[in-house]
């Protein structure tokens, strides 16, 4: 299985190079700074997900390199699982597309930066446990996964200046859009959907 699959991606605890910079803001000019993410000591909506039934009651530890993971499994990870569990038809059918619409750009930027020259660097990794409530909370993780995978071949492209500040900020921004864009589709209610899938309020 390849790598960016693997919702229990393994980073590298050494006090080295950290790419902690957030990466929906990522500056033209960067700097690494000495330190990563703080480490999470509370995922926020923890009451709400104790509440629900899970589909599946399994838990999983995820690494992370970049300050939008660490904060997206703080504040958003549990609301989103939380709410894919009692989902209805036609919510599920539409987050399954805006997933593999999201899974499809991932796997060809990854592609992509997988090519360029990149300095061989360590990164800081931070860990967290979580719960996967539901199949699909098991793909948010991948999409996790595979946005920092992106985050640090980027970051070691753009050190090595093999790409520009236009090429790598498109990146970084598009790829955190796509997670987010999963956020927003998860907050409307199951009545808000057809049962095709299909979104009834046209800001979702």
């Amino acid at each position: 299985m390849a790598e960016s699959s693997d919702p229990q991606h393994r980073g590298r605890d050494t006090d080295a190079l950290s790419s902690a910079s957030n990466s929906s803001s990522f500056p033209s000019q960067f700097q690494a700074p000495r330190d990563g993410p703080k480490p999470i000591e509370r995922l926020l909506s923890e009451d709400r997900a104790s509440r629900i039934i899970p589909d599946t009651d399994s838990g999983t530890v995820i690494a992370y390199c970049s300050d939008f993971v660490r904060d997206f499994l703080r504040s958003d990870y549990l609301f989103c699982t939380s709410k894919m569990s009692v989902a209805a038809s036609g919510k599920i059918l539409a987050l399954d597309t805006r997933f593999r619409n999201a899974n499809a750009w991932m796997d060809e930027r990854l592609a992509w930066s997988r090519k360029l020259t990149k300095w061989s660097m360590s990164v800081r990794y931070d860990k967290r446990e979580v719960v996967v409530t539901h199949s699909l909370g098991g793909r948010l993780i991948r999409l996790l996964n595979q946005h920092d995978q992106l985050f640090t071949n980027v970051l070691g492209a753009y050190m090595a200046h093999s790409i520009d500040d236009a090429e790598k900020d498109d990146a970084l921004i598009k790829a955190a859009r796509h997670i987010r864009a999963i956020h927003r589709l998860c907050i409307p209610d199951n009545d808000r959907f057809t049962r095709d899938g299909k979104p009834l309020d046209a800001d979702h």
